[in-house]
């Protein structure tokens, strides 16, 4: 973040960083889908979307927006971040969380690389996430 701040300041412009922090409980999660030939569907994975005003087109154009995912102990985790888990079985996968942005929304996303997002949604507990937008003037 502070390569992209020195980087955006630069030039002489200043810069400001405005800073949003969310809560995502367990059922504010969705499920992107296809349908498949055999009409059953496949989840691709879980997102959750939110309203962020600060994330305009002259930010997506022009400045930096930077998602963090909170651990348990209060630390900040750069989006993309991978947790690694093991399954019933014993057999290991990881969860991978992302971000996408639009012009006033963020939204976060959950991928499971077994492909099982739903029983790993099942078991999911509130996570905690960090937005920084940095936007020149």
């Amino acid at each position: 973040m502070l390569a992209a701040f020195v980087m955006l300041t630069g030039c002489g412009e200043k810069a400001r960083v405005i800073t949003s922090y969310y809560t995502v409980n367990p059922n504010q999660w969705e499920y992107a889908t296809t349908l498949n030939a055999d009409r059953t569907y496949t989840v691709n994975y879980a997102y959750s979307a939110w309203e962020n005003i600060d994330i305009d087109d002259e930010v997506i154009m022009n400045g930096v927006v930077m998602a963090y995912y909170i651990d348990n102990d209060g630390r900040d985790n750069i989006l993309p971040y991978t947790l690694y888990f093991l399954d019933d079985n014993g057999i290991p996968y990881q969860e991978r969380i992302e971000y996408d942005i639009e012009p006033g929304r963020i939204t976060f996303k959950i991928k499971d690389t077994d492909f099982n997002t739903p029983v790993s949604m099942a078991n999911i507990s509130t996570m905690k996430f960090k937005v920084s937008v940095i936007r020149n003037f």
